[in-house]
């Protein structure tokens, strides 16, 4: 009786991660993308449509998506403010900042001799082994207030 709770259990795991991805739309069938009319241009390739935001999805993973789409340096407020467009719902995503940043997912950008970050960055914005922040993901100012020796990142 214990194995088949055991084998019943990890079977309706199983249908659970499954819904989960289609959710997510991350799911292929077979190894298959499923093709939608219309989304092949003139030579037969797929079309690169813009992904809806994933509105059910964890909100670690929503919070990657905001930073994703803001695509520089932004401040937990600025962070926090684009969530609630998206989702219309208020939360308080300091725990998940901080949870990404300890997974090394995020990096706080800091100066030099303060013990507060200011903004939060991917890792994968970063070069030079976390010295220096990818120019293109550099907000409008920044080399006004930064130099690469004045900052670290933590």
């Amino acid at each position: 009786m214990g194995r088949d709770r055991k084998e019943l259990a990890d079977k309706l795991s199983e249908v659970d991660k499954l819904i989960k991805s289609i959710k997510l739309g991350c799911f292929n069938l077979g190894g298959n993308t499923i093709e939608k009319p219309g989304v092949l241009g003139n030579f037969g390739a797929p079309v690169n449509e813009p992904k809806p935001f994933p509105l059910k999805a964890d909100l670690k993973m929503q919070v990657l998506k905001v930073i994703d789409a803001l695509g520089l340096g932004s401040k937990l407020k600025d962070i926090q403010e684009r969530l609630f467009e998206l989702t219309k719902e208020r939360h308080n995503i300091r725990e998940t900042l901080r949870t990404l940043n300890k997974h090394e997912l995020l990096k706080l950008l800091q100066s030099k001799g303060t013990i507060r970050g200011l903004y939060w960055v991917k890792t994968e914005w970063l070069e030079d082994n976390e010295g220096r922040l990818k120019n293109k993901h550099k907000f409008e100012g920044f080399q006004l207030l930064f130099t690469d020796e004045q900052i670290k990142f933590k």
